[in-house]
C-alpha cells in the first residue's frame, strides 16, 4: 500500500502498508493465524527498544478505543497488520481511506478479508495471542478519496458483531478550540521505530506528542518541502509537529505502520494518521517537515449518520417497525431505498403497548425498541449478537401521562443515545444515556412542548452534525424543525417552521435513513391509510425534504408505526 518513492526525492507517502504481526488464533476459531509477512522485523521484548519516534509505551487500559486492521492478501488464511484505527463504537471504528484501499485507490474486500483486533496493546496479540478479533461487515470511504493526493482520507468500518472496549468521540463538526495552533495533542500507533527503510515495528503500542500548526505554517512547510503547491489542504488536514530532524534520537514523529490511528486532544479524536514526506532512505521524521492528519471534525457530518446506521436487517438503510391494531402482533419492513420490503414477523405481542419508539442504546449494532406498556412502565426491549431473543428490562416507572417519547439520538455531544420525554405540563426532559441501556438524572431542557400533537427525531436533519426533532403543532398543523446544539445544557435551538399544514397526516415516522444517503428521511400516513417516504436533503429550510412519494396504502390497519 506504499508508495514507491524514487530516490532521493522528498514525496508525500501514506503511513501504512502490510507490516507486522505474530502468531495469534482468531475469535472464532476459523484457524486463521496473524503472522508476520515478509522481510519485516519487530523489536524484540528482550531488547532495548526504541519508540515512535520521540514516543514512549502506553497500555491498552490507557487507549481502550485502540485496534489493528488486518488483511489477508494471498487467501491462505494468514493475515497482516496493516493500519491502526480507532473504536468509535461497539461495532465501528474508524481509520484511514489509504488502510482500505489500495494505492489506485480501489477498495479492499474488507468485509472479505479483513479483520479487526481489539483489546490488545501488543502488535497482533505478541506472543502470548493476546486480543480480539472480530470480523467486518462492511466500509464506507468518502467518494471524494483522491488517492494521489490522499485528500479526504478517511473511512469508516462496521464490524461483524460488537467488540469490547471503550470507543472515543471524534471531534464534532466545526469544533476550534482542539484545532488551535499550538495545542499539543496525542497520537498512538504501532508503526516503524526508526526512519530507516531497514527499521523495526514497535512491538507495543506507542504514543508521541506533538504541537499542532496552523494551516498557514502547514502549507507552507509542505508545499515547499514538496514543490507542490495545494499538496496541503486546509480543512480537510492538519499537520504537526515542530519539523523532523532526520536522528531518531531527537524527532518526535509518526512513520509507516502507524497509518489510520487517532490523534487525540482532550479525549476526542481530531486526527486520523494519513501522510508525511519521504524519500527511499527517510520514511519518516524527513528534515524540517510536519506530519500530515486527516481533519476528523471536518468528516462528522458525513460519518455520524453511519457510525448511527443501525436497523434491523443490519445494512445501511433504515426500517420500519409496525404494529396491527387488531390483535397486537408486529412487523418489520426492510427497507429497498425507494420504499419497504413485505413485511416480516416481530417476536411477541404488543397489545400492551401504546408507544413504541426505534433505537440502540448500547450501540452494539442490533436494533432496539423503548416500549411503553398500557401500564405505564416503559421498557427497552434488546438481543445481543449471540441471541435473537429480545430481552425486556425496564428502565422507567409510572410514564402513563407523559405525552410522547423520543430517541433522537445522541443530543448531549458524548456519543451515547439519549432519551427525551414531554411531561404533561409540555416540560421537555432530557435523559442522558450511558450507552449501556441506562439513563442518566433528567434535566429539563424545554417548555410549551403541550401545543404539539407530534414531537419526532432520529437523527441530523440539518448536516451539521448534531441531532435535530421534528414537531407538529397541534393547532395549525405546521411542522417545525428544532434543530440541536450538541450541548447538555440547552440542546435545541427555537423551533422553526419549515412546512405549512400538516394536519393531514395521521402519522409521522422518523426511522432514520431510510435510502441509504446518510440523511435522515421522514414516513408519514395519510387519514386514508397512505405511505409516504420524504426523503431528507440536510437543508434547515422549507426544503428540508424532498417532494413526497407514495411507497404503500392500506396502513391504517396498523396502530403504532415506528
Amino acid at each position: 500500500m506504499r508508495r514507491l518513492i524514487a530516490a532521493g526525492t522528498a514525496a508525500l507517502a501514506v503511513l501504512a502498508g502490510g507490516l507486522v504481526a505474530t502468531a495469534q488464533a482468531a475469535e472464532d476459531g476459523g484457524g486463521e493465524k496473524f503472522l508476520p509477512p515478509k522481510d519485516a522485523q519487530v523489536v524484540s521484548s528482550n531488547e532495548i527498544s526504541p519508540r515512535i519516534i520521540g514516543g514512549t509505551s502506553t497500555t491498552i487500559s490507557s487507549a481502550p478505543w485502540m485496534v489493528q486492521l488486518l488483511f489477508e492478501f494471498d487467501n491462505d488464511g494468514l493475515f497482516y497488520f496493516t493500519c491502526g484505527g480507532t473504536l468509535v463504537a461497539p461495532n465501528k471504528v474508524l481509520t484511514a481511506a489509504h488502510c482500505v484501499t489500495d494505492e489506485n485507490g480501489k477498495a479492499l474486500d474488507m468485509a472479505g478479508r479483513g479483520m479487526i483486533l481489539g483489546n490488545t496493546a501488543k502488535l497482533a496479540g505478541g506472543a502470548n495471542d493476546e486480543g480480539t478479533a472480530v470480523r467486518i461487515s462492511r466500509s464506507y470511504v468518502a467518494g471524494s478519496y483522491n488517492a494521489a493526493a490522499i485528500d479526504n482520507d478517511i473511512a469508516l468500518l462496521t464490524l461483524a458483531k460488537p467488540l469490547t472496549g471503550t470507543p472515543a468521540q471524534p471531534a464534532p463538526y466545526r469544533e476550534t478550540t482542539r484545532y488551535a495552533p499550538g495545542t499539543t495533542a496525542t497520537t498512538y500507533g504501532w508503526g516503524m521505530t526508526s526512519s530507516k527503510p531497514d527499521g523495526r515495528l514497535a512491538a507495543t503500542l506507542q504514543r508521541v506528542t506533538q504541537p499542532l500548526n496552523s494551516d498557514a505554517d502547514c502549507a507552507e512547510n509542505l508545499d515547499t518541502a514538496l514543490s507542490t503547491p495545494g499538496a496541503f489542504k486546509p480543512g480537510h488536514m492538519i499537520c504537526a509537529g515542530v519539523g523532523g530532524t532526520g536522528d531518531n534520537r531527537t524527532g518526535k514523529a509518526t512513520c509507516p505502520g502507524d497509518s489510520g490511528s487517532p490523534m487525540m486532544v482532550n479525549g476526542r479524536i481530531i486526527g486520523v494518521t494519513s501522510w508525511g514526506v519521504a524519500t527511499q532512505s527517510e520514511l519518516c521524521n524527513y528534515r524540517g517537515t510536519f506530519d500530515v492528519y486527516t481533519k476528523v471534525s471536518t468528516y462528522m457530518p458525513a460519518l455520524q449518520p453511519r457510525i448511527d446506521d443501525t436497523n434491523f436487517s443490519r445494512d445501511t438503510k433504515a426500517d420500519l417497525w409496525a404494529r396491527t391494531s387488531s390483535d397486537g402482533k408486529a412487523y418489520t419492513f426492510n427497507s429497498t431505498g425507494t420504499g419497504f420490503a413485505t413485511r416480516k414477523a416481530f417476536t411477541g405481542n404488543f397489545r400492551a403497548y401504546n408507544l413504541v419508539v426505534q433505537t440502540d442504546l448500547n450501540r452494539d449494532g442490533y436494533e432496539d425498541l423503548v416500549a411503553r406498556g398500557n401500564s405505564g412502565d416503559v421498557y427497552w426491549l434488546h438481543r445481543s449478537a449471540t441471541s435473537s431473543t429480545y430481552v425486556k428490562t425496564r428502565i422507567f416507572s409510572s410514564w402513563n401521562t407523559f405525552r410522547a417519547i423520543v430517541t433522537p439520538g445522541d443530543v448531549t455531544g458524548d456519543g451515547n443515545p439519549d432519551l427525551l420525554a414531554v411531561a404533561s405540563t409540555g416540560q421537555l426532559r432530557l435523559y442522558p444515556g450511558t450507552g449501556k441501556g441506562k439513563f442518566g438524572a433528567s434535566t429539563a431542557v424545554g417548555t410549551g412542548y403541550q401545543r404539539y400533537n407530534q414531537v419526532r427525531g432520529h437523527g441530523d436533519f440539518t448536516n451539521d452534525g448534531k441531532a435535530d426533532l421534528l414537531v407538529r403543532r397541534a393547532d395549525t398543523g405546521d411542522l417545525l424543525l428544532v434543530k440541536g446544539t450538541g450541548k447538555a445544557s440547552a440542546p435545541f435551538e427555537t423551533p422553526v417552521v419549515v412546512r405549512t399544514n400538516w394536519s393531514g397526516y395521521t402519522t409521522i415516522v422518523t426511522p432514520g435513513d431510510v435510502n441509504g444517503d446518510a440523511k435522515p428521511d421522514v414516513v408519514v400516513r395519510n387519514s386514508a391509510g397512505s405511505l409516504y417516504l420524504l426523503k431528507g436533503t440536510g437543508k434547515a429550510t422549507s426544503e428540508i425534504f424532498a417532494t413526497g412519494v407514495k411507497i404503500g396504502s392500506g396502513w391504517n390497519g396498523y396502530h403504532t408505526i415506528a
